[in-house]
């Protein structure tokens, strides 16, 4: 069996994350350019995971879905994890509104995603 690579376990770990926040807070797929799930009144949310055992963990967002999202109504899922095996062990999530969050967007070099922000754990769940 060949290892998967860094990126391959991030695809993965992520679409599991997603998974669990759909369950946990009864959203649906919706893989549009900008959001990953719909809840039941239409308005979009962006599942963001983060794995807990880095030496720095941070949730990476984006000015212009940020933009969208507070534009309508919508919000994001934290999942923070820890890798098991070829899964995760959710350690905590939480909903919160785009527009409830107060972040300052700092360039990204020459990402395509454009402006960013990351943000601690500790600043989510506490």
């Amino acid at each position: 069996m060949v290892n998967a690579n860094r990126s391959q376990n991030a695809a993965r770990y992520g679409a599991l994350a997603e998974k669990v926040a759909r369950e946990r807070y009864g959203l649906e797929v919706d893989h549009s350019s900008w959001t990953d799930a719909r809840d039941d009144e239409g308005r979009p949310w962006d599942v963001k995971a983060c794995m807990m055992t880095r030496t720095a963990p941070r949730f990476r967002l984006w000015k212009e879905q940020h933009t969208r999202l507070v534009r309508a109504s919508g919000g994001y899922v934290f999942v923070a994890y820890r890798p098991v095996g070829r899964g995760i062990r959710v350690l905590e999530t939480r909903t919160v509104r785009a527009s409830s969050l107060r972040l300052r967007f700092y360039g990204a070099g020459s990402h395509q995603k454009g402006e960013q922000v990351k943000v601690t754990p500790k600043r989510i769940f506490e």
